[in-house]
């Protein structure tokens, strides 16, 4: 049990960790920031951790935005025509998962949990599949069908998306792999602030719940601005290769734990 200083030593923490990934991967740092409040919170849902962690996205995304955009990594093509569907799908997601019992949203994010893991892991198995790709003419289809999967998959689950924005605006929209990291940022800040205020707006699960969220989420935001902005300026500094095997390990770990918390719940 944390006493108010060490909780509080421990959400900065928090946010410093998701911000630096969010901003080195493209992503919201919602898969560190779940399980983190899960596993050392007591009493902490599923429900009010995804509010939290999607509450929190927002400031990861717009600092990672700025210092990718300051690099020009941002394709704002893509961004006005990813943003439409994903909005519309991240709200009507974020609405509908505070009606699915927690022990399913639980097994359903071990599983996202296990797919990101591979995603990390093929990186090196397949050294092709992200490769870099030319910019060119994409249809607007294509740019919707991102938006829509990605808006549907961070409602659900309560993340920032990244982990699928990314690869989908590399290999369907065709954008190379740094500028569709600094793409899925600047549309995550976006989607993540709609998406935060419909869950919590929305959260029934706990007393006070969406009040609750912000409170939390507070003493995460200033670590996950700072992590934010040096995790975007990594991007362009160092070779992200032992970072995603952390990642992997880290992810890896925390499907495990949420498994063997849901699955004798639920089967």
């Amino acid at each position: 049990m944390y006493d108010g200083g060490m909780e509080f030593i421990m959400f900065v923490a928090l946010g410093i960790l998701a911000g630096t990934l969010g901003g080195l991967l493209g992503i919201g740092g919602s898969v560190i920031m779940i399980p983190v409040l899960l596993f050392f919170i007591p009493d902490m849902s599923i429900h009010l951790a995804q509010a939290i962690a999607m509450t929190v996205n927002p400031a990861v995304a717009i600092s990672s935005a700025a210092k990718h955009q300051h690099n020009l990594n941002v394709s704002w093509r893509a961004v006005w025509r990813v943003i439409p569907l994903s909005l519309l799908c991240i709200s009507a997601a974020a609405w509908f998962s505070n009606s699915i019992n927690g022990a399913w949203l639980e097994f359903s994010f071990a599983l996202f949990l296990i797919w990101v893991f591979w995603d990390q892991i093929s990186c090196f198995v397949n050294k092709n599949s992200k490769a870099e790709v030319q910019s060119k003419q994409t249809s607007l289809f294509r740019f919707g069908l991102t938006g829509g999967i990605t808006g549907t998959v961070s409602g659900l689950l309560g993340i920032g998306g990244g982990l699928i924005q990314v690869p989908l605006l590399n290999r369907v929209c065709s954008l190379p792999i740094k500028k569709a990291i600094g793409t899925s940022s600047a549309i995550m800040f976006v989607t993540a602030i709609v998406g935060a205020s419909v869950k919590d707006l929305t959260l029934q699960d706990v007393e006070n719940g969406g009040l609750t969220a912000l409170l939390y989420a507070a003493q995460i935001i200033p670590g996950a601005l700072i992590g934010g902005w040096l995790g975007a300026k990594l991007t362009n500094v160092l070779p992200n290769k032992t970072i995603r095997v952390i990642f992997a390990i880290l992810v890896a770990l925390a499907s495990y734990k949420l498994f063997s918390k849901a699955i004798p719940i639920l089967f």
